[in-house]
């Protein structure tokens, strides 16, 4: 299979929320897709030497790709990777039947940081597809990073993280992350960096990058 450039396809790659069409690399071997939904990957029909990069799946209200799906791809002989969001716990989930893991995500989703779907989805935009709420996943990598910089605490973390988890998700707004920061003793820049962390696109376009790279290395 050949895009439309004539050089050909080497990925395709199933993305949403966690990686815009704004800000996703520019590439003429990678084809987009929207968010997988079940049934998705068995209508793929393409050359085994593809490979499939799960990012982004629905999650809420419609049915994602299930672990037979993606496992049934690998044995029609695609490489299939999964960063990010959908694609992390379909990753950890297969890690031992042949699909391969990317990133912060899914490491934490391995190690069990991570263990309730609901921290990969947030409200979204019905017209772009992107996030007005906030992934609780992104605040967790910003509250690590700012821990390791020594500009909060183990205890402001786990306090803040235990407020938005008591909350649904369509509720963790910026503005509630701001009160329980402020209530936890963050200040204003500190907060507004904290905000600003995005591991689950910095996880996908990583991701993509290198695969990217590694085609244009052959």
């Amino acid at each position: 299979m050949t895009l439309q450039s004539g050089r050909e396809l080497r990925a395709v790659v199933f993305a949403g929320p966690s990686l815009p069409q704004r800000v996703r690399p520019d590439s003429d071997v990678v084809m987009w897709r929207p968010p997988a939904r079940r049934g998705d990957l068995d209508e793929l029909d393409l050359d085994p030497t593809i490979t499939v990069v799960l990012v982004d799946g629905y999650l809420v209200r419609q049915h994602p790709p299930s672990p037979t799906e993606v496992f049934n791809l690998i044995a029609r002989g695609h490489e299939v990777w999964g960063c990010s969001s959908l694609g992390a716990l379909r990753a950890a989930e297969l890690r031992n039947h042949g699909m391969r893991g990317f990133g912060w995500v899914y490491d934490r989703v391995v190690d069990r940081t991570i263990t309730y779907d609901d921290e990969l989805v947030a409200t979204l935009d019905p017209r772009t597809n992107e996030a007005t709420g906030l992934f609780l996943a992104n605040i967790r990598f910003g509250l690590d990073q700012l821990i390791t910089a020594g500009r909060a605490t183990q205890s402001q973390a786990e306090f803040l993280i235990d407020g938005l988890r008591a909350v649904h998700f369509e509720h963790r707004t910026s503005r509630l992350c701001a009160s329980l920061a402020t209530s936890a003793g963050l200040n204003a820049s500190i907060i507004d960096r904290l905000l600003r962390s995005d591991v689950k696109r910095q996880d996908a376009t990583a991701l993509v990058r290198q695969l990217i790279t590694s085609v244009l290395a052959q």
